[in-house]
């Protein structure tokens, strides 16, 4: 996925009413008097095709903007103690350039238009996790049950001669 948002649903008594409502009605197959709709099923299927249709292609002016909105992602994104380490990468080139394509493709332009590069800058600015957490250190031993001797115990064992750990080969 290009763009990832986290979606709270906060308890409301009134709205959840209103929801469950109209949930329940329209999964029963009544029309709700409060929503219609400003298109009909075939319109959007018609609009959607054609939208489908259009390759819109990226002028220099696009070009620029693009790489630009990119270093400000990456720009803005380094972290770990020596800001050297990054969360950005191709990838998130590769989502914007989509998503972009995808603006133009909404608003049937063969064009992708500068607005379009900043608004999925935007969204992909706006839909990264930030994590405000320190650097994680793992240690270096392995985890090794309870039942088991560390892997270097053995290791250990198995190379000065220990007969008992040679004889049973499986880790006490």
């Amino acid at each position: 996925f290009d763009l990832f948002f986290i979606v709270l649903d906060e308890c409301n008594e009134e709205m959840d009413l209103n929801i469950a409502k109209h949930i329940v009605s329209v999964h029963r197959n009544q029309i709700c008097e409060s929503t219609t709709p400003t298109f009909t099923k075939q319109q959007l299927q018609r609009y959607i095709r054609y939208a489908r249709g259009i390759d819109p292609i990226i002028t220099s002016e696009g070009k620029k903007t693009m790489v630009q909105c990119y270093r400000s992602l990456r720009q803005n994104d380094n972290i770990g103690r020596h800001k050297s380490a990054y969360r950005i990468t191709v990838r998130q080139l590769e989502s914007l350039i989509r998503l972009s394509e995808a603006l133009a493709r909404l608003h049937l332009d063969d064009v992708v238009q500068p607005k379009y590069i900043r608004e999925a800058y935007r969204l992909l600015r706006i839909s990264i996790i930030r994590v405000s957490s320190e650097d994680i250190v793992l240690e270096d031993t392995e985890y090794v049950p309870k039942r088991h001797k560390r892997k270097e115990t053995l290791v250990s064992d198995l190379s000065s001669g220990d007969e008992r750990a040679k004889k049973s080969r499986r880790v006490e």
